[in-house]
């Protein structure tokens, strides 16, 4: 009798951990990853080979120390093991084209002569096949009071985290 207990005991107690091990979560570490998606504004097409920077102060854009630097696939895309930051300024230029330019955010090409006068007056002075800046405060000018930022992406710890931009 007392053997018939000890086992019942032992068994209830190794089906206890059993299910006590199943139960456990399984602890895994995702990366924190940012994954930048590059469009050529001139074509609309993805933009493969374009260098992507990641910054993460605006003194590093200014200084131009990147922290992170990796160029796009063919699909337009590049995938970034980082260390979490909250953000990460994402600076990108394939060639002669930018998302950035010293302060201004680039918004297409000018195509015709049409184009250029329907559009907010350029320091420099806009030409057909320049770049188009935005107007950030609206007054009709492009010009230092324009001058932002570079663009943020905001990141979440341990998962993956997408920016899209356009190189003009």
């Amino acid at each position: 009798m007392y053997y018939c207990n000890s086992m019942k005991k032992i068994q209830l107690l190794l089906l206890l951990v059993t299910v006590l091990l199943s139960c456990k979560k399984a602890e895994t570490k995702t990366a924190t990853t940012v994954e930048v998606s590059v469009t050529d504004g001139s074509t609309g097409s993805v933009a493969g080979g374009a260098t992507v920077n990641l910054y993460e102060s605006v003194s590093a854009v200014t200084g131009n120390t990147p922290k992170y630097t990796q160029t796009t696939d063919q699909s337009g895309k590049a995938k970034i093991s980082v260390a979490y930051l909250s953000q990460y300024y994402v600076l990108v230029q394939k060639g002669n084209e930018k998302n950035y330019y010293s302060g201004l955010i680039p918004v297409g090409i000018f195509k015709t002569q049409t184009d250029i006068q329907n559009s907010p007056v350029q320091k420099p002075a806009a030409v057909i096949g320049g770049v188009k800046f935005q107007d950030t405060n609206g007054d009709g000018k492009i010009d230092a009071l324009d001058d932002v930022s570079a663009p943020v992406v905001s990141v979440s710890a341990n998962t993956n985290n997408t920016f899209s931009t356009t190189v003009y």
